[in-house]
């Protein structure tokens, strides 16, 4: 019996592993934020944009490649940073060291945690002060 189990499950451990990095990103609030991942060293991972009240989920494959380079450390994509923008591109909150399939919500990382309100654009000047004769 436990060999026909380990059988059927073969197939599923042969495929899972660790080298998918998941995170689950929840904007719980009322703006349109931008999720920015960034790897432990700092380096630009992914970019979503997620609506108020919203989820997505971010993956990466971490697969190791073909590619040699002499001399280059093995440097660790975990743990990521995610950091939370409004549309005014200034920073809503951040969140460091945040492990492969975690939870980021957006109101519960550090900074303040609110945006600016969109403001009028202020009425121009007129380009000439020729004043138009009939």
């Amino acid at each position: 019996m436990i060999k026909k189990l380990l059988l059927f499950l073969f197939p599923i451990f042969a495929f899972a592993g660790t080298n998918d990095g998941s995170i689950l990103l929840l904007n719980d609030s009322s703006f349109i934020l931008t999720a920015t991942i960034q790897a432990a060293d700092g380096s630009f991972l992914g970019q979503l944009t997620v609506q108020p009240g919203q989820q997505s989920t971010w993956t990466t494959n971490l697969s190791p490649t073909q590619y040699k380079h002499p001399g280059t450390p093995n440097v660790s994509l975990t743990p990521y940073t995610v950091i939370w923008q409004c549309p005014s591109e200034e920073a809503y909150s951040m969140c460091s060291a945040v492990a492969p399939g975690a939870l980021v919500r957006a109101t519960t990382c550090q900074g303040n945690c609110t945006c600016k309100s969109k403001q009028k654009p202020a009425s121009q000047k007129p380009a000439s002060t020729l004043q138009k004769t009939k």
